[in-house]
């Protein structure tokens, strides 16, 4: 019995770089014949990793790297967590890579968030957001307050 386990797990060790392998070259094999018609693919929602936001190179008064610049104004979507101390009722917040964060750490480890048609309740797990997404410094009384936006319908 245990020689069977063994050779099963050893079996799927050696067959799971080929099926990887197989799979993203399918998919980018899909995308390169879109991009060969000379189209764009179509997704209209890009998906942004908060932690990448969080580790771009930010300096007060020098600009995003090129790859935040280029997401300004796109729908995008985004995970993270209401920082602690959001107040329940107000139509912003601030989105934290860990539930353990609270904002307003550095003013590049958050994205605030507007709601146009919601009001905050504190949600202590894990939420994804979809929304359009702004970047640059945001000055208020000679302190930048955010550097990413992202205004949302509601919360999840």
């Amino acid at each position: 019995m245990p020689f069977l386990v063994l050779a099963l797990l050893l079996a799927g060790v050696f067959a799971a770089p080929t099926v990887l392998l197989e799979r993203s070259w399918e998919v980018g094999s899909r995308v390169q014949a879109v991009l060969d018609r000379g189209v764009e693919p179509s997704n209209d929602v890009v998906e942004v990793s908060i932690l990448r936001l969080k580790n771009a190179r930010y300096r007060k008064g020098r600009p995003l790297p090129e790859w935040v610049e280029e997401l300004n104004g796109k729908k995008i979507s985004l995970w993270g967590y209401m920082a602690i101390g959001t107040l329940e009722g107000l139509n912003e917040f601030e989105l934290v890579p860990e539930s353990c964060e609270c904002g307003k750490s550095k003013v590049n480890h958050f994205v605030q968030v507007s709601l146009d048609d919601d009001v905050t309740r504190f949600i202590p797990g894990r939420i994804t957001l979809v929304g359009t997404f702004t970047c640059g410094e945001v000055e208020e009384d000679g302190f930048i307050t955010s550097v990413y936006r992202l205004t949302t319908d509601e919360l999840p």
